[in-house]
């Protein structure tokens, strides 16, 4: 009953703590903004060099299509500064990079991109063998509580992806019991999902283990928010590999005013997910534009039913 209290109230922090970062802040009018741990600041250069993938990930580039052109991106040449950002009590490095010229890299070399989103729920499991039942001594620990929320925090900021945690109350020990807690998950979850479990693999490391990817790592520490990561994006960019171009028409009312159709070109004109658009035909009911996007059809109504237009 104790430890069911503990699990409840880590799963209520996180909530909360999920709910009351800045994490509107991705992209600004004039940036693109990346986050990394506050502990990497002494690999500064190093973390810029590195930021093509996450660049185009948070744009949803197919990274198998630059790879493929032999495209490079050169974050270095989009890099503006940087400076240290609080979220609670959390520190991050905060990277600027120049929205302009990323978005006219990606025009100049016909690469396309859009916004990319999605979510994933994360069930997490952890033990120590050597020590018995002192599942809650991991729980609360407060190196295994900042790979929780740096985890989650990173994955909004820079992969545009939301994590939900759900603690097990019951570590599966056996093979057999993952396999069948895999199961359970699977004919539950409708959703992206993994499983995470953290266990003692002698007295000087800590195994991390993703058994739905069947994969395992090895640390001298409680730190697994690195590959985490790694593996939320796998699994969600599984659902969306492919980026088609589309054509469609989208109509408006003529009796729109001048204001009105100033502010909606406008916004096609700046929107990242209309690559072209011109007006096809006006009459005394309607005006029709044709525009192409990557968007699919179900996204593209989504975003012109908010400006009041009918895509067909």
């Amino acid at each position: 009953m104790f430890s069911k209290k503990i699990f409840n109230s880590v799963a209520i922090i996180l909530s909360f703590i999920s709910l009351s970062f800045n994490s509107v802040a991705q992209i600004s009018d004039n940036f693109i903004l990346l986050y990394e741990s506050y502990s990497k600041l002494n690999q500064i250069e190093e973390i810029i060099q590195d930021s093509d993938k996450k660049i185009m990930r948070k744009y949803g580039v197919n990274e198998s299509y630059v790879l493929e052109r032999e495209i490079n991106l050169e974050a270095t040449k989009h890099f503006i500064g940087y400076q240290i950002k609080k979220f609670n009590d959390q520190r991050l490095i905060e990277l600027k990079f120049s929205k302009d010229s990323i978005e006219e890299f990606f025009l100049e070399n016909s690469i396309p991109f859009l916004s990319f989103q999605g979510k994933a729920k994360i069930f997490v499991g952890a033990n120590d063998s050597f020590f018995s039942k002192s599942n809650l001594f991991i729980y609360e620990s407060e190196v295994f509580q900042n790979e929780l929320t740096d985890s989650m925090l990173l994955s909004s900021l820079n992969q545009n992806i939301k994590i939900d945690y759900e603690f097990l109350e019951d570590y599966p020990i056996s093979s057999y019991e993952q396999e069948e807690l895999l199961k359970s998950i699977e004919s539950s979850e409708k959703g992206n999902w993994l499983v995470i479990l953290i266990d003692r693999f002698d007295l000087n490391k800590w195994s991390i283990k993703f058994p739905k990817t069947s994969t395992i790592y090895l640390e001298d520490n409680i730190e697994f928010q690195n590959y985490l990561l790694d593996q939320i994006l796998g699994e969600v960019l599984t659902v969306s590999d492919a980026i088609f171009k589309n054509s469609y028409l989208v109509t408006f009312d003529s009796g729109l005013s001048l204001d009105e159709i100033t502010e909606l070109i406008e916004t096609m004109s700046v929107s990242t997910d209309i690559l072209h658009f011109r007006i096809k035909r006006i009459s005394d009911g309607e005006i029709e534009i044709e525009y192409e996007t990557y968007l699919d059809k179900v996204k593209a109504t989504e975003f012109f039913k908010k400006l009041g237009g009918t895509t067909t």
